[in-house]
């Protein structure tokens, strides 16, 4: 994950310091984190998704348009994200307000990716049903050719591109031997932060 302009407020700083950590003890995946949605029906959905950048107050990740999680940010564009590093025994627990990024900045990052990495998200449906998945291979191992062949296919598919969360509620949790768990917070009220604690 990359981090720019972050705001002073500690709970930014936080945040990217304990990622920091997480990567420094090898956590793979320190840059995932699970995203929870409600659909129309209140049915709540979770999966996890790699989030590339925190931008100012803005967590930022990539995704399908067209998928069933996009349609649940239509329905309720209030979401929560957890991320959990094993290896430093920390969860934080991130809410917000989910919105699709400006065009350009999806731009931006998808051609400057290397082209093979863009090859999932120009031949998937994503969350569309399909026969099976040796069609689905079928499908990438045909665009990944004509990537290499040197076909020009760098430009993003509209129906792809960032979301932001604009973030205002993070709890820091740190584990405890004794179960005493550390659960710190931060909720931010008109334009201030404000932190408690919370038992554990």
């Amino acid at each position: 994950m990359l981090f720019s302009n972050l705001p002073e407020e500690n709970p930014f700083q936080m945040f990217q310091d304990y990622y920091g950590q997480a990567e420094d003890h090898g956590d793979k995946f320190a840059e995932a984190g699970c995203i929870s949605s409600v659909d129309k029906n209140n049915q709540p959905h979770s999966r996890f998704v790699n989030f590339k950048y925190f931008f100012e107050d803005n967590l930022v990740f990539f995704s399908n348009y067209e998928s069933h999680k996009a349609q649940n940010f239509i329905d309720n564009d209030k979401v929560c994200v957890n991320f959990w590093w094993p290896n430093i025994e920390v969860q934080v627990r991130i809410e917000g307000i989910i919105s699709k990024c400006e065009e350009k900045f999806s731009d931006e990052h998808f051609q400057g990716r290397k082209p093979a990495k863009n090859v999932a998200a120009l031949v998937s449906e994503q969350s569309k049903k399909i026969e099976s998945y040796d069609l689905l291979k079928q499908k990438y191992e045909t665009m990944k050719e004509r990537i290499e062949n040197g076909e020009d296919v760098n430009s993003r598919p509209k129906n792809w591109g960032g979301y932001q969360i604009k973030v205002h509620f993070f709890e820091f949790w740190e584990a405890n031997d004794d179960r005493l768990n550390y659960r710190e917070c931060y909720e931010k009220n008109d334009e201030s932060w404000s932190k408690y604690f919370l038992q554990s």
